[in-house]
């Protein structure tokens, strides 16, 4: 009985260092909606990247690249309270869209309804916000080993990739470089979203830096799982063409006889 008090406080004291914070929650609200406007600024720069192909085809994405890498490297090397971070955060967001242009418009020629556009866009936002989620609703610190782990399989993507470039060249090889990058992605997610709660609870609330870091583990995963849509429907339409043509040669047969 003697041991009760003590042991309350013991629970209680571990309770509330597993609980989040009412200025760390305020600042995770304003980091998610950067997110969100910086996906408006995004789909302006996919619409302006597809009415000026032409720009794009003179530079060869070297403009967009230089601003994105540019945009960078100002917002992590800049002061924390400097106001040009934000400029440079939304013209990152700006140039990400128009190197989306050209996925974009393959996706309407493919698609033109665009329900396979949104089922990539929808499917992108389910896999960031869920496993987002699981790493806020988790124990604090008890996810940030997944950073190792999805680190470790960026890396083995690299080496894969370079000798799926110069040796190997299988398309099995690129598809299953698309599913672990998806997979390492959203490992990526959990281990940014935990790192963020860490750093905002001993007062390093950087809502640029911080919406840049999950904003590019969004765009990553976009792009493959995109890529893995489309790949999927690029087999499908050609296993229908295949289909069509042994049924032609059966249907003139038949008309002859």
């Amino acid at each position: 009985m003697s041991d009760y008090p003590y042991n309350r406080g013991k629970t209680s004291g571990v309770s509330n260092d597993q609980q989040i914070s009412r200025p760390v929650r305020r600042h995770l609200l304003h980091v998610y909606l950067t997110i969100a406007a910086m996906l408006a600024v995004v789909a302006m720069g996919a619409q302006y990247g597809n009415s000026s192909s032409s720009l794009q085809a003179v530079s060869g994405g070297v403009i967009e690249v230089g601003a994105v890498l540019g945009s960078v490297f100002g917002i992590r090397h800049l002061r924390q309270d400097h106001p040009l971070r934000w400029v440079l955060l939304f013209v990152y967001s700006l140039f990400s869209g128009v190197s989306l242009s050209s996925l974009v418009s393959l996706y309407l020629y493919w698609d033109p309804t665009g329900r396979l556009l949104l089922g990539a866009i929808t499917g992108a936002m389910f896999i960031f916000l869920g496993f987002s989620a699981s790493a806020l609703l988790a124990d604090r610190r008890s996810m940030l080993y997944y950073g190792g782990m999805a680190g470790g399989l960026l890396g083995l993507m690299a080496w894969a990739s370079l000798a799926n470039l110069f040796f190997i060249r299988s398309a099995s090889m690129f598809s299953a470089e698309l599913y672990l990058g998806l997979i390492a992605f959203a490992g990526f997610v959990v281990y940014d979203t935990q790192m963020i709660v860490e750093r905002a609870s001993v007062g390093w609330m950087d809502i640029p830096g911080n919406a840049l870091e999950l904003f590019m583990d969004l765009f990553a995963l976009f792009v493959r799982l995109a890529m893995i849509i489309l790949r999927r429907e690029e087999r499908r339409e050609d296993e229908q063409d295949r289909r069509r043509r042994r049924r032609g040669p059966r249907q003139e047969r038949g008309y002859e006889f």
